[in-house]
């Protein structure tokens, strides 16, 4: 038997009533060019349920796992598919897409089968921006914010070539995957430009801090970057500290060395240093506007000087 073109792969864990929406976005794609299997973590609430319900027209496996890339990983090694796309719980594929995007695979070389590893994205429905997230991708523009894998399809050689996701970052190993996929030149990287999903937003990945992903953000870029854009990659990185010290979430420190290497902002020096205090974020806004008052007190006071 023929693999199918694509395989579609969801991995969910007490998804709820969202999961249905998922499920039926799926369903009503044309049949014959996908296979579709879920991989739940053991859900306890009536997730399980509504797959049992769809009977045969998709596959599912409920264990537990180690998180949403442990679960990504073992539905790249249970699919047999040529393409492999992620789709979350909650996310709905736009009808017809799947067509459109095996028509776009039939164009590349030897209608996919070609040996050269290939990865196709296009665009999703994210809830806030008014138009289609987020168009063609450069290295640079990857480094700053990350195409979402409800957006792209990988050729199974990509995998093969690059090896699974990285279960060390546990909220962003897709956007780690998708460097180390740009940062390959063997690897084609081709943007169709067609609207594939309404993304659900509000996942782990869009709303908690990765430490370890941004530890290693500069090293996974050596050697992509001129000056200006290192210096704006280092913003980047300011700005991604700061949230994770005001989430509460441990700030690594190998990602402080890396700021006050590069000469971060002020503030954020004062950030480290407060952090490695052991001070919260509330008291790190009191030390930071207390180090205002004074900076503001000194500059008083050399102006009445001079005058």
């Amino acid at each position: 038997m023929n693999p199918p073109l694509i395989s579609v792969i969801t991995p969910t864990f007490n998804s709820g009533a969202k999961i249905a929406a998922t499920v039926a976005s799926v369903l009503s794609q044309q049949k014959g060019l996908y296979e579709f299997l879920v991989i739940d973590g053991g859900s306890t609430d009536g997730t399980l349920a509504h797959l049992r319900a769809q009977g045969p027209a998709l596959r599912y496996v409920s264990e537990p796992d180690e998180g949403i890339y442990d679960a990504m990983n073992k539905g790249i090694r249970l699919t047999s598919g040529k393409f492999l796309y992620f789709l979350g719980a909650g996310d709905r594929l736009l009808p017809g897409v799947l067509e459109a995007v095996a028509a776009e695979i039939r164009k590349l070389p030897c209608q996919g089968q070609t040996s050269q590893p290939t990865l196709l994205y296009g665009n999703v429905d994210w809830p806030g921006y008014s138009q289609p997230y987020d168009g063609r991708f450069n290295r640079f523009k990857l480094l700053r914010r990350n195409i979402c894998h409800q957006a792209i399809f990988y050729q199974r050689s990509v995998f093969e070539r690059l090896g699974f996701y990285n279960t060390k970052y546990r909220f962003l190993a897709d956007w780690e995957f998708n460097i180390r996929c740009f940062n390959d030149g063997r690897i084609r990287k081709r943007y169709i430009p067609l609207r594939i999903a309404n993304y659900e937003a509000g996942g782990k990945s869009a709303t908690t801090a990765d430490p370890a992903f941004c530890a290693e953000l500069l090293r996974l870029s050596r050697g992509w970057l001129n000056a200006e854009e290192e210096r704006n990659l280092v913003l980047a990185l300011d700005e991604a500290v700061w949230r994770l010290y005001q989430a509460g979430s441990h700030i690594p420190l190998q990602c402080k060395v890396t700021l006050l290497k590069h000469d971060c902002s002020a503030k954020t020096i004062c950030l480290v240093v407060c952090s490695m205090c052991g001070f919260s974020f509330a008291r790190f806004k009191q030390v930071l506007a207390f180090g205002v008052a004074l900076k503001r007190m000194i500059f008083r006071q050399r102006r009445e000087h001079r005058l």
